[in-house]
């Protein structure tokens, strides 16, 4: 396996320019999540939460580690705008997965660890809002980006903004502001 899932402090560390035990304090504080080996109790970091937290404290995100932060869930049922969806994000260099109803959505959200997901608030059966509160209401999706496209005719974005979306994007989705957004999100 060449692909890099998770980083030991002293990676970690070596990526920030700090001590270990400087990583080690922010694990012990709660500022960075990490899962203590059995035994010994070495900590180890997944990438996905290392990279998040680089981010969120505006700290440079390395560029091999960057491109394992390229995962993004598209969560839409309409083949047009899944067509469109995954050809715009691809086009930004984004490992797409797609899923057409919630229930694969959260399979896969356990299972690839997207850095960003793509919802159509317009999905059959499933309210926008309530995937909006699952996800900022569990501690592993708090890194995870979340671009809404909006209804058509949606007069009240910033209620989107409100429930938790990074961005909003118009329905049926303009692929190239799709992409600007995606890109803008993942800091390509």
């Amino acid at each position: 396996m060449s692909e890099l899932h998770v980083l030991t402090t002293g990676e970690a560390a070596r990526y920030c320019g700090v001590n270990f035990r400087t990583v080690i304090r922010w694990i012990e504080r709660g500022q960075l999540k990490a899962y203590k080996l059995p035994g010994r109790g070495d900590h180890r970091i997944c990438v996905e939460d290392f990279v998040g937290f680089l981010r969120d404290n505006s700290m440079p995100v390395p560029s091999e580690l960057a491109a394992a932060s390229r995962k993004v869930l598209l969560l839409a049922s309409d083949p047009e705008l899944t067509a469109a969806g995954r050809q715009a994000l691809q086009q930004v260099g984004c490992d797409v997965e797609v899923a057409g109803d919630s229930f694969v959505a959260g399979t896969l959200m356990a299972g690839c660890k997207p850095a960003l997901m793509v919802v159509d608030a317009n999905l059959v059966g499933v309210n926008g809002f309530q995937i909006l509160d699952h996800l900022r209401s569990r501690s592993e999706y708090a890194n995870v980006r979340v671009v809404v496209i909006a209804p058509a005719g949606e007069q009240d974005q910033q209620r989107w903004l409100d429930a938790g979306a990074d961005a909003l994007v118009a329905h049926p989705g303009e692929r190239s502001e799709l992409a600007a957004k995606v890109k803008l999100l993942l800091e390509v």
